[in-house]
């Protein structure tokens, strides 16, 4: 299973979409960030960081995760690209 984002190519602080879904258990989440801007994907539930890609510009790349059911968030953690927007729902079935 895998869970693919993109960011906005443009730069803009957004991904592709707004909310993803995977089933319990080990998943790839792949990152595509072809901006010049520099953006990562961070998954977490409440305050807790389960699983983080590569801080990257210009390429892509995976990591990996392993998560129970539930509702998570994924977000940007660079800078303030979080606050701005750049985030989404994770539902792990």
């Amino acid at each position: 299973m895998r869970c693919s984002l993109t960011a906005d190519p443009t730069g803009q602080l957004a991904y592709d979409k707004k909310q993803a879904t995977v089933r319990a258990g080990g998943f790839a989440i792949r990152f595509v960030n072809r901006s010049p801007v520099q953006h990562n994907v961070t998954i977490a539930k409440g305050a807790r960081v389960l699983a983080r890609t590569k801080t990257i510009r210009g390429a892509s790349t995976t990591a990996t995760a392993n998560l129970p059911a539930g509702d998570y968030v994924f977000y940007c953690s660079v800078d303030a690209h979080r606050q701005a927007g750049m985030q989404g729902t994770l539902t792990v079935k």
